[in-house]
């Protein structure tokens, strides 16, 4: 957090102090993690282990939670990546029979290393600002802001007013018979809706 970084200077919000963007993300166990943490970085520190088998999710994410872990721990050992796509003894044994290098994963873990800071950078940000700009020295009162969360926000509530502001008309479908060589089919146009312009028995494209 951004109080983790400089308490004086961050420890309120003020807009002043925007953008927080650090010199270098720092990684810390959050307090109910901390056992569990410390015990993976008493086995990696085992004198008898000369190599990490990284076996999380197949995917960005699980790099990402095992390239944390491994950067807190400040272990130097080499490690391999176990890519399992299905749990299934047999696709165990295979994962763990052609082990992937780091060198091959790097990509993988930049990736999912740069959605997470993107992530903090934007929520951080974006929240603060958004939080004093609306509510000011107010206690209590945060607009939340972020990169996934605020762009679906805007998607529901676009949706609402659509809903709330849709006026109900008549329109008309059209079908016709289409004869080809296997027989006959019912098509259905697909473009604009068709509506009667008034005083008039022509239909007309409402375009």
């Amino acid at each position: 957090m951004p109080e983790d970084i400089d308490k004086k200077k961050y420890g309120f919000w003020r807009l002043e102090t925007l953008p927080i963007i650090p010199e270098k993300f720092e990684l810390k166990p959050i307090a109910e993690s901390k056992d569990r943490f410390a015990l993976l970085k008493k086995l990696l520190a085992r004198k008898d282990i000369d190599q990490v088998i990284n076996a999380c999710d197949a995917g960005r994410e699980g790099e990402l939670i095992f390239a944390n872990l491994y950067q807190l721990s400040k272990s130097k050992l080499p490690v391999k990546r176990a890519w399992m796509q299905t749990m299934t003894p047999e696709g165990i044994r295979a994962a763990f029979k052609n082990l992937r290098t780091a060198e091959e994963m790097a990509g993988l873990g930049d990736a999912a290393r740069c959605r997470s800071e993107s992530d903090w950078l934007i929520g951080i940000n974006g929240t603060r600002a958004l939080t004093k700009r609306m509510f000011g020295s107010r206690a209590g009162n945060v607009a939340s802001v972020g990169r996934v969360q605020t762009p679906t926000l805007a998607i529901v509530v676009n949706r609402e007013l659509e809903i709330r502001n849709f006026k109900p008309r008549a329109y008309w479908r059209i079908t016709a018979q289409f004869k080809v060589a296997q027989g006959t089919y019912k098509g259905v146009y697909q473009g604009p809706i068709f509506k009667k312009a008034e005083g008039d028995n022509t239909n007309h494209i409402n375009r």
